[in-house]
């Protein structure tokens, strides 16, 4: 009986511990590095899936927390929170047909989309991309293409970023994806950020341009994306395969 109770204390001890596994750090863990020219980097990682990657509870994450000091220093917490409430709002639908709205008003005004907190596998991306150039002094956006085998348990993230304020052409991410999409592998996500200029108060607009909206329908079309995202730093954007079409683009 004292030997079940031993093991009992284990087994529960042990179950304590995995719960509290810290997930895995991008700035921690070597990618397989793709292509590299210049500045610009094309990567991925191979992590265990973990459903809390997908929770908005944040771990730590410096340069990301230092932009949005930046922020509340350069608009003061009233106006953040301002600017952050609009992003965050999404009315009932209105009776007008959504074909004559613009992507924006098409996402504000309820018709598709979901906007909801950063979680943490979206801030660990954008966490990465920030501690090469700070999205305050010096603004980028990179591609995330999220992959994911159920049969393995695992999930790829490929990168592509430079040092400019748009991604480059992820033709060497898209290349090696198409080598293993037909090995258990599932494009669930695309990623990428938004900001703005300092004259429009910095933050990321929640809704794809027409170039954005372009190209999650080619993604959706070549590799059956689940969901595209866009991010700010404080939430996201969350749109599903169907609802792509139902953007404006290109």
């Amino acid at each position: 009986m004292k030997c079940l109770f031993v093991l009992l204390a284990v087994f529960l001890f042990s179950c304590e511990e995995s719960q509290q596994t810290s997930l895995a750090s991008l700035l921690e863990t070597s990618p397989i590095i793709i292509k590299e020219d210049g500045p610009a980097l094309f990567q991925y990682w191979e992590l265990a899936q973990d459903r809390r990657l997908w929770e908005a509870e944040l771990g730590n994450f410096p340069a990301l927390e230092a932009y949005k000091d930046s922020l509340i220093m350069a608009l003061g917490d009233s106006l953040l929170r301002q600017l952050l409430q609009r992003e965050l709002h999404q009315a009932a639908p209105p009776s007008s047909s959504p074909d004559s709205l613009d992507n924006y008003h098409l996402i504000h005004e309820g018709h598709v989309g979901k906007i909801q907190a950063i979680t943490y596998l979206e801030a660990e991306i954008l966490n990465y991309q920030l501690s090469r150039f700070p999205l305050f002094s010096h603004p980028t956006e990179f591609h995330g293409f999220i992959l994911q085998n159920d049969s393995l348990g695992r999930i790829r993230i490929y990168f592509g970023a430079s040092d400019q304020g748009w991604p480059p052409k992820a033709t060497p991410l898209v290349e090696h994806m198409e080598g293993i999409i037909d090995e258990g592998w599932r494009l669930s996500h695309h990623l990428h950020n938004h900001y703005e200029s300092a004259e429009n108060n910095y933050l990321g607009i929640m809704a794809p341009s027409l170039a954005d909206a372009h190209y999650f329908k080619v993604l959706h079309a070549r590799f059956e994306v689940e969901e595209a995202r866009i991010t700010n730093g404080f939430c996201t954007l969350l749109l599903s395969g169907e609802e792509l079409n139902l953007l404006n683009s290109h």
